[in-house]
């Protein structure tokens, strides 16, 4: 009758494959985490058009919106709402005063949430009427700018243009990579117990 050889030793090394199997699961899931953070992160580079106006911080479904006034002796307040709220009236999200260096616009930069569509509209503070109305969908992290100016064309005529100053993150790519992995370590556990029910 033969008898089988595994004996204290082939466990050992069973039990030391696993170990080394679920240290390289956790790196891969540490490697993931990291990943993601980044992917999600604002840019730590500073934006010149801020100048030394304060430091916006930016949550995950915000973007970040500079406007820039460049109508002379002109106080805008820019009210907002979501798109999809259809019977609910315009917030004031931030008030631009005139800029008190004759030639140079004023800034303002304020956080916009990019969970929907937005309704922006600007009015001049002081004659209570609307200068421009906009609607647009901001993306996660993003950096735009949003120019209000005299048209070349008349000086009573008023335009308002959006820059993309800085595109935003692509805010469904960490769940796809945290989808993977996840499928990822479902299979090598699947394949690792395979092994192990072979061995023992």
């Amino acid at each position: 009758m033969k008898r089988s050889n595994a004996g204290p030793g082939s466990a050992a090394g069973g039990t030391s494959g696993a170990g080394g199997v679920g240290q390289a699961l956790a790196a891969l899931l540490l490697a993931t985490s990291v990943l993601s953070a980044a992917l999600l992160a604002p840019s730590g580079s500073p934006t010149p058009d801020l100048g030394k106006k304060r430091h916006v911080e930016l949550k995950v479904d915000q973007a970040l919106l500079l406007i820039h006034d460049e109508l002379p002796g002109t106080n805008l307040t820019v009210y907002w709402n979501f798109d999809c709220c259809y019977h609910c009236l315009l917030q004031v999200l931030v008030d631009v005063s005139q800029s008190r260096k004759p030639g140079e616009p004023s800034i303002e930069a304020v956080a916009v949430s990019t969970q929907h569509g937005a309704i922006l509209q600007l009015n001049d503070t002081v004659e209570e009427k609307q200068v421009c109305r906009l609607e647009y969908k901001f993306g996660a992290f993003g950096n735009y700018s949003l120019l209000v100016k005299h048209t070349h064309d008349g000086v009573n005529e008023i335009a308002c243009d959006l820059v993309v100053n800085e595109k935003p993150v692509d805010s469904n790519l960490p769940v796809s990579i945290a989808f993977l992995v996840g499928l990822v370590l479902i299979i090598v556990v699947s394949f690792l117990r395979f092994l192990l029910r072979e061995i023992y």
